[in-house]
């Protein structure tokens, strides 16, 4: 019996586990670019596809009375907007699986399922079909079809000297769930932004077209992780600068581990080489939100650093979110 046959889930963690699998799964001559990345890249007859899944599940990613159901349906479309968005891709064709025990009232369902269309349609996209099915809890899986750019950006092709940039800020979702877990009924800017993830694939789109990134990746489960695994795909270390990193006062009031490890954000981090700066910063200016150079990469050997302004390292002990670990959010 295999070491990996003997572990459970806690054990192994989430990142264990995918790595665990992603050698076992045999691609098909049409797969460009399979599991392991934001999406996956395939080849129909007449263009290149994105394919991601996401889900929503209660007790896991919300509880009772955080979201309303047309919120919940929202959201459900927006985080896999940002996988799609992380490649530079556009959405374009999404199902929905919505799992629910019997108690669930009708009009609930209904209400979460136009809400992923609604957000669909706000995208240029369309909710095509789906499914229903009954479970111990509430479940909302959607799954994205995008056109992929000529040029899909991934996790690796960041080389070290090459500067961090990120979209929006970072940190405000985190502070809304904690909001929520002490009241349901929690209200405010922070809370707006855990229901109401951003729509960056329209960046992303521009990021893509302008040939001067070499890397990127969305900030989903914290950006210590996500910069992580954007590192570990391009073989590359990183220094970021905590002075720079995009965040609300309130979240600086509360602790910067919330921009660094809280989750929830959906932002862009991207690895831009030093000679495109100008090019890709006069970009970013017309975003309409902040795009921030939080640092640079380095050669694998440093790993992941965090400084201040003076360049002294600052210890990093929050490491972001893994469904399977003993103590995941």
């Amino acid at each position: 019996m295999s070491k990996h046959a003997r572990q459970t889930l806690a054990e192994m963690g989430e990142f264990g586990l995918i790595a665990h699998l992603l050698p076992t799964l045999p691609l098909g001559r049409d797969v460009i670019l399979g599991p392991g990345d934001d999406c996956a890249i395939v080849q129909s007859q007449a263009a290149r596809l994105l394919l991601t899944v996401d889900t929503l599940v209660e007790g896991v990613h919300f509880r009772p009375g955080w979201l309303t159901p047309r919120q919940l349906g929202r959201k459900a479309f927006l985080v896999n907007a940002s996988d799609i968005a992380a490649m530079g891709g556009t959405p374009r064709w999404c199902v929905v699986n919505l799992a629910a025990p019997r108690t669930a009232a009708a009009a609930d369902l209904a209400a979460i399922s136009r809400g992923v269309a609604e957000a669909a349609r706000e995208n240029g996209a369309s909710l095509v079909g789906g499914n229903l099915s009954r479970a111990a809890r509430l479940a909302v899986d959607v799954t994205l079809i995008g056109a992929a750019p000529p040029r899909p950006l991934r996790r690796r092709g960041a080389r070290p000297g090459d500067l961090l940039y990120v979209t929006g800020q970072l940190g405000d979702a985190a502070l809304g769930v904690h909001a929520l877990r002490r009241d349901r009924r929690a209200r405010g800017a922070a809370v707006r932004r855990f229901r109401e993830p951003p729509s960056r694939w329209r960046a992303g789109v521009r990021l893509a077209r302008s040939a001067g990134l070499s890397a990127m990746i969305d900030v989903s489960d914290g950006l210590i992780q996500d910069l992580g695994h954007l590192c570990a795909a391009s073989a590359v270390g990183a220094r970021i600068v905590l002075d720079r990193l995009p965040c609300s006062p309130r979240v600086r009031r509360a602790g910067l581990s919330l921009a660094l490890a809280g989750g929830e954000d959906y932002e862009l981090l991207c690895a831009v080489p030093a000679q495109h700066r100008r090019r890709v910063e006069r970009l970013g200016a017309r975003f309409g939100f902040p795009f921030t150079c939080i640092g640079e990469c380095r050669p694998a050997r440093e790993g992941l650093r965090a400084v201040d302004e003076e360049g002294r390292t600052v210890p990093l002990t929050a490491a972001g979110h893994d469904h399977f670990a003993r103590r995941a959010r």
